[in-house]
């Protein structure tokens, strides 16, 4: 037992780290977040649908554990503008009002993020980990788990605490590491890149609502996107008004319970003045008290934290790495890239094989205008008849992804290629039909040079999307 329980347990926790606990390296989004997403993007991408339908479709395709963790990163994922949420997703206060049932709760994914992570989700690697395919990651030019409010902890046999941050914020970063040569489309996922950390560009902070970052913590910006380590103090807003004290933030994976309980011991009482926000109003029971003095006590005894970040992450091998924010925004960039230029790969075939088709059916009128056949076999027979006096090679090009260059190649039209299309159209169908050669072919020139100029496009939607972003 001494030998086998330390495996089982050593197996177990890289189980967790891989598939529970820790963000992945890309998209920094754990797997059940992921899950969610891709399910609201399969049954709920245009209309609100029932919560419970989201959670059942989940479970039942996708993750194999229960509905109530489900639920709540759904919750999360409202919370945090993933969704669209109709109901009661719940509310932060004194005591923080808890999310409706999902059978009363209704969403639809949020339209920004369908632009950004679903346009290429089909030419990311999907695999079968647990029950039904799903992508490794969701692509996006920057990590989809960075965006929002507050931090994102995880913990198996190590733990994470990741800030999040705005998307805007997000985007000047990443364009800066375009524009300084930090990172290019020219570079492979599984390249050793490394970020210069002696240029140090925008800086961009962790976005947590409502509250302020004391200025001894502000040298600890770079070491978060340089190195993933940094310890940085959060201090909740608030101020004096009509002789009482409000809070009007808090800081990320904190309460007031300690408060609440407390309250007596301070000789204050507490008011909850919204249900849509941090909105706490500290009142003194006795008349006289320094409001200046009590508020400092309470921020420093219940408000104020200090996180020391550790940004974890899971890479493909199931290990647990610790990376800085740059090269987490390089990471996702990058997979994101490729699977652009994949789909310009593939937009690119369907043209040459287009292209192709019409060349065979080229043929085939050839064959039947000066034999009058109308029979698929005489047809096969004439063309036989062709091949030993005409050559039927066709001079084309493919794309090296590998290398990133273009090989010239040949391909040859065969009978097989003559019975396939003669099957797919009536005869009829192949004499009538009209054939714009010189507009495919002009396609075709227009999908290998997007090919070519594919990091140009990608920094050129960059530079667009980040002047749309609102948050």
């Amino acid at each position: 037992m001494q030998k086998i329980i330390p495996v089982y347990y050593s197996e177990y926790g890289r189980y967790i780290t891989r598939f529970r606990a820790i963000p992945f390296h890309i998209d920094c989004l754990k797997p059940v977040e992921r899950r969610i997403l891709l399910t609201l993007h399969e049954v709920a991408r245009t209309k609100l649908t029932k919560s419970a339908k989201v959670v059942g479709y989940c479970i039942g395709n996708l993750h194999p554990h229960g509905d109530q963790s489900c639920y709540g990163t759904l919750v999360n994922l409202v919370q945090q503008k993933f969704a669209i949420g109709q109901g009661n997703w719940g509310s932060p206060g004194l005591i923080d009002a808890e999310a409706s049932s999902y059978r009363y709760t209704e969403c639809r994914l949020s339209d920004w993020v369908e632009e950004l992570a679903f346009k290429y989700i089909d030419f990311v690697p999907w695999e079968n980990f647990e029950l039904e395919k799903e992508p490794l990651y969701l692509p996006s030019p920057v990590p989809l788990g960075l965006i929002g409010e507050g931090v994102i902890t995880g913990i198996s046999f190590y733990r994470t605490l990741i800030p999040k941050y705005k998307l805007k914020d997000l985007l000047t970063r990443l364009i800066w590491l375009i524009e300084n040569q930090k990172i290019s489309i020219q570079q492979d996922l599984a390249d050793d890149h490394k970020m210069d950390s002696k240029t140090y560009g925008p800086e961009i902070q962790p976005n947590i609502k409502n509250c302020q970052i004391h200025e001894d913590s502000l040298n600890q910006f770079y070491s978060l996107l340089f190195h993933g380590t940094g310890s940085i103090n959060i201090i909740p807003n608030g101020k004096i008004e009509n002789n009482s004290i409000k809070i009007l933030g808090r800081a990320p994976n904190s309460t007031f319970n300690s408060l609440e309980k407390d309250k007596d011991e301070l000789n204050i009482y507490l008011n909850c003045l919204s249900k849509d926000s941090v909105n706490i109003e500290v009142i003194p029971k006795k008349r006289g008290i320094d409001l200046t003095e009590l508020g400092n006590r309470i921020w420093k005894d219940y408000l104020n934290k200090k996180f020391n970040f550790d940004c974890i992450l899971c890479n493909e091998e199931g290990m647990a790495v610790t990376i800085g924010i740059d090269m987490l925004i390089s990471n996702s960039y990058l997979a994101w890239a490729r699977a652009v230029l994949l789909k310009n790969i593939d937009a690119y075939e369907r043209l040459c094989n287009k292209k192709f088709e019409i060349l065979v059916v080229q043929i085939i009128r050839y064959i039947i205008e000066i034999t009058k056949a109308n029979k698929i076999s005489q047809i096969v027979d004439k063309f036989n008849e062709l091949c030993q006096t005409k050559s039927m090679l066709i001079e084309m090009e493919e794309y090296d992804l590998e290398n990133r260059n273009w090989i010239k190649k040949t391909k040859n039209i065969t009978k097989e290629d003559i019975e396939e299309i003669c099957s797919k159209k009536s005869i009829k169908n192949l004499v009538e039909t009209e054939i714009d050669f010189k507009q495919v072919e002009k396609d075709i020139l227009s999908a290998k040079s997007s090919i070519d100029h594919v990091d140009v496009e990608c920094y050129k939607y960059v530079k667009e999307l980040q002047q749309k972003a609102k948050f």
